[in-house]
């Protein structure tokens, strides 16, 4: 056993040796195979050309998402027409289905959108690829697209060393339009000149087995190019230049159609459970429309022939025909899914809950916290960043409510709904000793993990901010460590209330029993004031109730210790022990205060600019 483990390192040892040799025979191969086929080498840099210039074309249309996108998104979703055609618009305007997902994937997990807005805009998306099929088969293959792409490469470079984000980010859209029109230039210059090298057109496969064959070349061509556009415009060039079947490119449409899954898939992997429902939801609709059009495709073929020919296009047209095709089937997918929306939200919904921390289960007794709202798809978009790290926000405030409740030893029936009016008598009565939960170790259970995770996220997010998005990330940084503060505050008040609970002196059980009571009453004021969501001008009313009564408060507490002291009822350690925990009751209210003016009062203005 031992010998073929030893034997089994040796061989992986001498393989990963040579896997540079491989790669630099690999690339030199292919260096040589370009040297020698001019073609093949315009085909391959137009491929590259067209990728990159869909990469700046959403990192230009990324800069031009602001703080109005919002509003925008509220009132071009409210209804599923509106999300379907804002699906369809917005993926015509910037030619990426693949971007539009991704963002309302982002859009959902941050709560902009409702989930039925989400499928109309993924599904509005898919009808929307097919106007770049339809530019490229009236325009791009007709017209000499380098000599108009060129100058908008000289704009764009121009407009995108500006420091200003939108002219740099008008500068990356002309860029990127410009390499898409010199990418598809040569593509199709490639497949002209591959004619005289072999002709792909000869090795055509009919039948079932032809369309099995090159719906897989269009998924996996889609998969690694990670852009179903990028496959659609080869497709057309190759059937353009007649390197490839008519029917073979229509397969190779469905095939791209497919691909777009797997960007869908790893978009998933980094959401949370609401972007994963309309991802899931976008793998249905193009696994159902896929699979329906490859089952009927030579009856969609010829309806495609019927309609060409009372639209005017020529039964040689392949390329339009193509056009034509691909809109239908995406037509036909959303026949089908339509009807079918109300019941895949429910679905979904009870299959991937959106996230939730248990309320009926004790602090101890839970798994360490995370963070519940934050996620990769979350970071494509700055309004997203921000909306979430401020649910985030929200999660962490109720959890240190609880910490802090638990630090002073309050039951655990005023843990789980802290807006009930209670019996005093009854709420601060003496908890056994086995129930008493050590704050330090809250603390380092729930409240450090969601904090390093706001960190963490606020760290890698990497899009462009405007200022009033700024303010709120600083925003959400100050409130986190406010929150983080008055836990901390929470454990020093515990270390003396662990002592001095059951004292021997009536004055220091009843002194620490008004500082559980104050407490009691801070964060009964802090959880109603969120449930509540009172008005701006309201909720600042009822804090300056809750600050009125805490003045009063300190000032009979300190009263009443002098009294104490000069009655001998405490001595001069017990005095101040109880001033210094008065104090850290007095740190807990002011920086929770703080933050949760930053979470929602700051949140409510934001929005609102």
């Amino acid at each position: 056993m031992a010998d073929a483990l030893n034997t089994s390192r040796l061989i992986r040892s001498r393989l990963a040796k040579l896997r540079p040799i491989g790669m630099a025979f690999g690339l030199a191969l292919v260096l040589l195979l370009f040297l020698k086929h001019q073609s093949l080498a315009q085909l391959f840099a137009g491929v590259a050309l067209f990728l990159l210039g869909m990469r700046y074309l959403e990192d230009g249309f990324r800069a031009f998402s602001g703080g109005a996108l919002e509003r925008w998104l509220a009132i071009s979703t409210d209804r599923l027409w509106k999300s379907l055609t804002f699906g369809t618009v917005s993926t015509a305007l910037v030619q990426s289905s693949s971007l539009v997902t991704l963002l309302s994937i982002a859009f959902l997990s941050a709560g902009l959108i409702s989930l039925t807005a989400g499928i109309g805009i993924v599904f509005g998306a898919n009808l929307g690829t097919t106007t770049g099929a339809w530019l490229i088969a009236l325009i791009g293959l007709k017209v000499d697209l380098a000599q108009v792409g060129m100058p908008l490469l000289v704009l764009g470079v121009l407009f995108e060393r500006n420091s200003a984000a939108r002219w740099r980010g008008t500068g990356q859209v002309l860029l990127g339009i410009g390499l898409l029109f010199l990418g598809i230039d040569l593509m199709k210059l490639g497949f002209d000149g591959m004619q005289q090298i072999f002709d792909l057109s000869a090795y055509s496969v009919g039948g079932w087995q032809g369309m099995l064959l090159y719906a897989l070349l269009g998924i996996l061509a889609t998969v690694l190019m990670q852009s179903s556009h990028a496959t659609l415009m080869i497709t057309l060039a190759a059937l353009a230049s007649g390197q490839l079947e008519y029917t073979n490119a229509l397969a190779m449409a469905v095939g791209a159609n497919l691909g777009t899954t797997v960007t869908a898939v790893l978009a998933a992997l980094g959401a949370n459970n609401a972007g994963r429902q309309l991802a899931v939801a976008h793998i249905l609709f193009n696994l159902v429309t896929g699979v329906v059009a490859l089952s009927v495709l030579p009856v969609l073929a010829q309806v495609v022939d019927t309609l060409a020919g009372w639209l005017g296009i020529a039964a040689e047209s392949y390329t339009l025909k193509l056009a034509l095709f691909h809109t239908l089937f995406n037509l036909l997918g959303l026949a089908l899914m339509l009807p079918l929306i109300p019941v895949l939200v429910r679905l979904l919904t009870r299959l991937l809950p959106p996230p939730s921390e248990p309320v009926n289960e004790e602090l101890a007794d839970r798994p360490r916290s995370h963070a519940l709202y934050l996620d990769g798809a979350a970071q494509l978009h700055a309004g997203s960043a921000v909306r979430v790290l401020q649910q985030e926000l929200a999660h962490l405030a109720a959890t240190s409510r609880q910490v802090i409740a638990s630090a002073l030893y309050l039951p655990s029936s005023f843990r789980q709904d802290m807006t009930r009016e209670r019996d005093p008598g009854e709420a601060l009565a003496v908890p056994p000793l086995a129930e008493r939960e050590d704050a330090d170790a809250l603390y380092h259970q729930h409240i450090k993990g969601i904090y390093a995770d706001i960190v963490d996220f606020i760290g890698h997010l990497d899009c462009e901010l405007l200022p009033e998005q700024q303010q709120a990330l600083m925003d959400v940084n100050l409130a986190a460590r406010d929150l983080v503060e008055s836990v901390k505050a929470a454990k020093h008040l515990q270390t003396n209330l662990r002592k001095h609970l059951e004292s021997p002196r009536q004055a220091m059980r009843d002194g620490y029993r008004q500082l559980r009571e104050q407490g009691m009453l801070l964060l009964s004021d802090q959880a109603r004031r969120e449930a509540e969501s009172l008005s701006g001008a309201a909720d600042r009313q009822q804090s300056a109730d809750y600050l009125d009564q805490e003045q009063l408060f300190r000032s009979q507490f300190e009263q009443r210790l002098q009294q104490q002291l000069r009655a001998g009822e405490l001595d001069g350690w017990q005095a101040t022990s109880l001033i210094n925990d008065l104090h850290y009751l007095l740190e807990i209210s002011s920086n929770l205060r703080a933050a949760h003016d930053m979470i929602y009062t700051r949140a409510a203005l934001t929005e609102a600019a």
